[in-house]
């Protein structure tokens, strides 16, 4: 082989790794050092008051930068800053004046690199992939501006900002810096969250419950598309209006009429939300279609019953005791297609346990257990009698009557009694006894993750009340 092309080959070879290392994303970046001079700068130049795609030669000068999320405060990176390169053009010599660009003269970029991009754009909390998308197709996204530093692709490295959702706060020239073993500028840029859906839920009339957020420096879009089933697929809403905070907020309801492709009883919804720089969140929940004899109901919380503990003040020591019956059970609701569940103080159900009541039009109950119980004066706080029938055992929180602080569990059996011991005699009103249902007590209650109308629900039934729910939701009179 010829010396030639040996060289040749070998200065390909050194070109080839080092535009493979400049791919690398570190800071800083390019093979250019701080104060080199005579770097060939090719673009836009219009903000030094040249007019048209101008070919200048400039001068890299060090610009740290910092990003700070405008919502979480977080800041990237955590300490110090990111080592950027900006490159002043100059003036060309004896032809125009030394100070021709004065304050004018620097352009701060970063190579169209995909790597570099992607990078810069995770830690402005952009979508990474769409961002490198808009950058580098060949006809870019307005914002970018595209140049040629020694014929190397380059871009204005705001634009991957404001594509990522973000914006300039503040460039501010460091004191003494020379922008070679110092920065000559030390540069702020905002950054937002992703969107977030904080509620989708479904209402007690059966509608759809959506909030959902979405956030920018600038002007931005929320836009939501709902997916029913894994494959029907509609856009419910878009808003496009300047932020305040930075935030763009939607919330609305939507009648399952303007859901695609639902069926009769549980449908899975999944809604996704998007904002105008390629990010996304999504989140699934199961809802009810069709208030209708033999739907799968929501299964709904209520409050079980509380019993203050107060007793007046007599002065002939008489032992003065109170209570009454409670009953655990279920109603449903086929107007909402809900079946809710509780403790209550109820007095009128006689021996009737496990049998349907048709309690009017849309409401039918169902009672799964009953108790007695007693409540009366002791030593150290109240005596809890069980006189109930039946044989399952009373359950009793003590609780702290303002917010509802449970204190202490107690279990009474049939006949028996106990003492609850409070933590100062008071007996007005200051603690109260709880009498949670079985499911509450299970823990079953505390797992929930949907609510409807503020109360904690569920689309799954524990094994020991399935029966009864499928019993009431099919009865008929």
């Amino acid at each position: 082989m010829k010396p030639k092309r040996i060289i040749s080959l070998a200065l390909a070879f050194i070109f080839l790794c080092s535009t493979m290392v400049s791919a690398v994303a570190n800071y800083p970046y390019g093979k250019h050092y701080y104060g080199e001079k005579d770097i060939y700068l090719q673009g836009d130049l219009s903000y030094s008051g040249l007019s048209g795609v101008q070919l200048r030669p400039s001068i890299a000068y060090r610009h740290d930068l910092k990003v700070r999320n405008v919502i979480t405060g977080v800041q990237t990176p955590a300490n110090g800053y990111l080592k950027t390169v900006q490159f002043d053009i100059q003036p060309l010599l004896g032809i125009e004046p030394v100070d021709k660009f004065k304050d004018k003269s620097g352009y701060h970029l970063i190579p169209l690199e995909e790597e570099l991009i992607k990078d810069l754009t995770t830690k402005a909390n952009g979508n990474a992939q769409w961002v490198w998308e808009q950058v580098s197709k060949s006809s870019p996204h307005p914002i970018v501006k595209r140049y040629l530093v020694n014929n190397v692709p380059y871009i204005n490295i705001g634009a991957v900002f404001y594509l990522s959702g973000g914006g300039l706060n503040n460039m501010a020239r460091v004191a003494n810096g020379n922008g070679i073993t110092s920065p000559l500028f030390q540069t702020l840029y905002y950054s937002t969250p992703w969107p977030s859906i904080p509620i989708l839920e479904q209402n007690s009339n059966g509608s759809l419950h959506i909030k959902a957020l979405a956030h920018s420096i600038f002007d931005t879009a929320i836009t939501g598309v709902v997916t029913v089933n894994g494959t029907a697929t509609k856009q419910l809403f878009s808003k496009n209006t300047p932020v305040s905070n930075y935030t763009v907020t939607y919330e609305g309801n939507f009648p399952l009429s303007e859901l695609p492709g639902l069926k009769q009883g549980q449908n899975q919804v999944t809604l996704t939300v998007s904002d105008k720089f390629g990010r996304t969140a999504s989140k699934s929940i199961v809802i009810q279609n069709g208030a209708t004899q033999g739907c799968q109901p929501v299964l709904v919380k209520m409050r079980d019953a509380t019993q203050k503990i107060y007793f007046p003040d007599v002065s002939d020591g008489s032992n003065i005791k109170y209570g009454g019956p409670l009953v655990w059970g279920m109603q449903y609701n086929s107007a909402v297609c809900s079946v809710f569940e509780s403790v209550n103080k109820n007095n009128g159900i006689g021996d009737k346990l496990n049998q349907p009541i048709r309690v009017s039009d849309i409401h039918t109950s169902i009672f799964l257990n009953r108790w007695e119980f007693k409540l009366g004066k002791s030593k150290n706080g109240v005596i809890l009698e069980n006189h109930s029938k039946d044989t399952k055992p009373l359950v009793a929180y003590l609780i702290e009557t303002k917010g509802e602080k449970v204190l202490k569990r107690y279990v009474v059996n049939k006949g028996q009694s106990v003492e609850i011991v409070l933590p100062s005699k008071k007996y007005k009103g200051e603690y109260s006894i709880q009498f949670p249902s079985p499911l509450v007590d299970s823990g079953f209650w505390a797992k929930a993750t949907a609510t409807r109308d503020g109360m904690p629900a569920s689309n799954t039934y524990p094994d020991q009340v399935r029966g009864a729910i499928q019993a009431i939701v099919n009865f008929k009179k």
